[in-house]
């Protein structure tokens, strides 16, 4: 079985999403994204996560579903299609998958203005992150 990278790797990484979340400002969504993935987090995560969840236990599980209260320009819309990208390319499905079973990653959206903007952040990391396999290339 292939080793598989995190998402905060993934994040992290500059031949991958790296470029779009350089700087401070994604600290809190790195504390979510590692709650949310059942991550290890650093201690400036793991205060985050405190501060803004009143929980004095991180997570130690994924979780299959959240539900984020954020305000105006938070960077929902980015984080959901880089969620998206992560899981459809960096994830194996075949164990769940019938023979000719096409995995599919769906993200719903309030309305198809907001759905239009997610899709267009997933696109952007398709055809800018030489990495991803080139049939997906025309998406």
């Amino acid at each position: 079985m292939k080793k598989q990278i995190s998402i905060l790797a993934a994040m992290d990484d500059p031949r991958l999403f790296g470029p779009w979340f350089r700087g401070k400002s994604w600290g809190a969504w790195r504390a979510f994204l590692a709650a949310l993935f059942g991550l290890q987090m650093s201690e400036s995560e793991a205060i985050v996560f405190r501060t803004h969840t009143a929980r004095q236990t991180v997570p130690a599980a994924a979780f299959r579903e959240a539900w984020l209260c954020c305000g105006r320009r938070a960077g929902k819309s980015l984080i959901a299609a880089f969620i998206a990208v992560y899981l459809a390319f960096f994830r194996d499905y075949t164990p769940h998958l019938a023979p000719g079973e096409v995995a599919t990653v769906m993200i719903v959206a309030a309305d198809r203005k907001q759905a239009r903007v997610i899709l267009r952040y997933v696109r952007g990391f398709v055809r800018e992150i030489p990495m991803l396999p080139r049939c997906f290339r025309g998406s």
